[in-house]
């Protein structure tokens, strides 16, 4: 069952489309990938999606329910979440601390009875947190940094999670962690939206993959049939990308 379904979006930034006409659907329990060259209009899409850009037209339906002209707390209100390709962490708080300024938001709403002291915990015992949960933020290594963005949006409890390169910066054995949390969300519900140029992660990760190039989708499928897909492999695979 798809919990996100963008319709046919298109955004425009002073005549060029930098996302043209795109559809595509995230299913409930499952890690979906996006990918595609630099420009192609990944992140620009998660803007619209999330209601940080207008699109010039067409439809966001979250939960079924038509979200296009929502504000993107409305969004967040019903479950959508996302992390950011530049951390956007608070440096002076420490990485727990950033969590309980987000797991406020959910107490606000009235939409969860749990405390907020009691989701953070969780979160930091489900993504291994805990050596560094009391570190300032800025002084965080890379990946720590990442983790705790991840962290943060998941202490909202997002029944659909868009995460922007959690890769970036991750060593082999923190990308491997990776890999197992993002199992281990969906395999609990949550429906994923993952950019990533780390092919290796985004295959054995992802059961479905769109494919954006120039801002137009020109393909989609499971990972063996988008390793194999000619225009896939030209525009942004190549050759060594067909065994990622």
């Amino acid at each position: 069952m798809a919990l996100l379904e963008v319709r046919e979006i298109t955004v425009s930034y002073g005549g060029h489309r930098a996302v043209d006409q795109v559809s595509l659907e995230v299913d409930v329990g499952r890690v979906t990938g996006l990918i595609g060259p630099n420009g192609a209009g990944k992140t620009t899409l998660f803007n619209a999606v999330t209601g940080l850009l207008t699109p010039l037209s067409g439809r966001v339906i979250l939960n079924g329910i038509d979200v296009t002209e929502s504000a993107p707390h409305d969004r967040a209100q019903r479950g959508l979440a996302r992390t950011f390709q530049r951390l956007e962490l608070f440096g002076s708080l420490t990485a727990r601390e950033n969590l309980q300024v987000a797991a406020e938001i959910p107490r606000r709403w009235g939409s969860h009875t749990e405390s907020a002291e009691a989701r953070v915990e969780a979160v930091i015992e489900l993504v291994g947190m805990h050596a560094f949960a009391d570190t300032r933020a800025d002084v965080l290594t890379t990946g720590q940094a990442r983790l705790v963005e991840l962290a943060r949006a998941l202490v909202t409890k997002p029944k659909v999670l868009l995460l922007d390169e959690p890769a970036s910066g991750l060593d082999a054995t923190e990308t491997e962690e990776l890999a197992r949390l993002l199992t281990t969300l969906a395999s609990n519900g949550t429906a994923l939206l993952l950019v990533e140029h780390d092919m290796a992660l985004v295959m054995r990760t992802c059961q479905r993959i769109f494919v954006l190039d120039h801002g137009r989708l020109i393909a989609d499928g499971p990972p063996e049939q988008i390793q194999r897909d000619d225009a896939v492999v030209e525009a942004y695979l190549g050759p060594m990308g067909v065994e990622a």
